[in-house]
């Protein structure tokens, strides 16, 4: 008879639920956070929140609005707790993006701004990193059309379009950023903008050291960095054959090998990818495609295209930007590693005076049903 009771009594409390449960309507959910300085008090940290609200309509399905907040505080953590006097209990578990103004890491240290969410045990490492030079209150509002996505998950969405161009950086997240912060290597956030009432993914900002921000890079120039490093998955090359427009179509890509040499202790790097893909366009009037000597007419013009581009942007970095491409220097560490460990502090002015010399081998496999027969 007692085990009956008991087995009764553990019956009746689970049937009542969760004593200290939490309906998920209480909660808002952060989807994205910008941060940059105030406005009016110029030493305080300006912060934006997007959260999501779950909402239940009349028959009590929950449906998702969302709406930005301000606040501001002397650290994140102190405009993060102003959150509390504003808004029902919040969740940060769910966050997508973090968008820096750019202003913000000019005036303090990326290592500052991202210290309280390193700290988080709560926040994800996969959070994606964009800068910016539009007013948070104002990119936050975007895309402006009706009925889409909020610019939280607009940013996520667009972040990963790298399978589909050459002008966007592979994602930059909260960790990748902190472990590049704690090695002091200078590496490149993705910019957003926005026009024409959309949001656009505009190149790239060059963080020093991981520190400060210093200059910015077109979405031309991101495009010669994803073939110096590696980072291309799709995308296109355009050129002129007799002065008529061909354009290339990347299927593969990848890089051949990276090889390292020393002499006098000056690093020279020899850089060789390969790419194959198909002719996708071609307004030449006289265009052969059947005939080899014409595709590796194509193929040699494509190569330079590429090379001459690329080549002019090691030279900026190597002479107007005196910053180098972080990625580059795991191919340093582990071929030269005494060089890497003796310079591993300076690889900035290292890759400054390294002699970079980058090859690329493009074959074209695929023409479609259009060309000149024999």
């Amino acid at each position: 008879m007692k085990c009956k009771i008991t087995a009764l009594l553990g019956s009746v409390l689970l049937l009542t639920g969760c004593w200290d449960h939490t309906n998920i309507e209480d909660y808002s959910l952060v989807m994205g956070i910008g941060l940059g300085i105030d406005a009016e008090e110029k030493e305080k940290v300006g912060m934006l929140t997007q959260l999501y609200m779950p909402v239940a309509d009349d028959q009590g399905v929950a449906e998702l609005s969302f709406r930005n907040l301000y606040t501001k505080g002397a650290t994140v953590l102190d405009a993060t707790r102003e959150l509390e006097l504003i808004d029902q209990g919040i969740l940060s578990d769910h966050q997508l993006v973090l968008v820096f103004h750019q202003d913000a890491l000019r005036k303090w240290r990326a290592e500052e701004l991202i210290n309280q969410k390193i700290r988080d045990e709560r926040a994800r490492r996969g959070i994606r990193i964009f800068v910016t030079e539009v007013p948070l209150q104002t990119l936050f509002k975007y895309p402006t059309e009706a009925k889409v996505a909020p610019t939280s998950q607009m940013l996520d969405a667009i972040a990963q379009n790298i399978d589909r161009s050459t002008k966007v950086l592979p994602p930059v997240t909260l960790g990748t950023l902190s472990d590049n912060v704690n090695r002091g290597y200078t590496m490149i956030l993705p910019k957003v903008t926005a026009k024409d009432g959309n949001l656009e993914l505009d190149g790239g900002q060059i963080l020093k050291k991981g520190v400060h921000l210093t200059d910015s890079l077109s979405p031309d120039q991101i495009t010669s960095l994803n073939w110096l490093t590696g980072d291309i998955e799709a995308g296109i090359v355009q050129a002129e054959v007799d002065g008529y427009r061909v354009v290339y179509e990347i299927l593969s890509f990848g890089i051949e090998s990276v090889k390292t040499t020393l002499e006098n202790d000056k690093l020279t790097m020899d850089i060789y990818v390969q790419s194959d893909g198909r002719l996708a366009e071609n307004w030449d009037p006289k265009e052969n495609t059947y005939d080899p000597t014409y595709l590796k007419k194509l193929e040699g013009l494509f190569e330079e295209t590429v090379e001459t581009q690329v080549d002019q942007f090691i030279n900026d970095m190597q002479t107007k930007y005196q910053a180098a491409p972080f990625k580059l220097v795991k191919y340093v560490r582990v071929q030269q590693y005494p060089f890497w460990k003796k310079n591993k502090d300076n690889w900035d002015e290292v890759f400054s005076e390294a002699t970079v010399r980058f090859h690329v081998d493009l074959t074209i496999t695929d023409f479609g049903i259009r060309g000149k027969r024999q």
